[in-house]
């Protein structure tokens, strides 16, 4: 089964704050490829959603983590989408 994928509007303000970010610390095309790499990762969420682990961040069942280079992205399965509604840097 296939998900669908949502990207909620705090996700996408997430998003682009990280693009704004790597843009002036570093550049550009640094953060162009950053961001297509991070839209790719989440784009594999309409398989198997349910492999990520259970958010730390949330008490619901379906709240789910993906990690991918320091950054967590945070979801909620809701029947048969994926909402993702945050990207943030982990922090140790």
């Amino acid at each position: 089964m296939r998900y669908g994928i949502i990207v909620e509007p705090t996700a996408k303000r997430d998003l682009f704050s990280i693009y704004g970010y790597i843009r002036e610390s570093d550049s550009s095309a640094k953060a162009k490829k950053f961001l297509g790499e991070l839209e790719q990762k989440i784009a594999t969420l309409d398989l198997m959603p349910h492999r990520c682990r259970r958010s730390p961040y949330s008490d619901h069942v379906d709240a789910r983590d993906l990690i991918f280079k320091g950054y967590t992205i945070s979801f909620l399965i809701v029947e048969k989408n994926v909402h993702i509604i945050a990207v943030f840097r982990q922090h140790n």
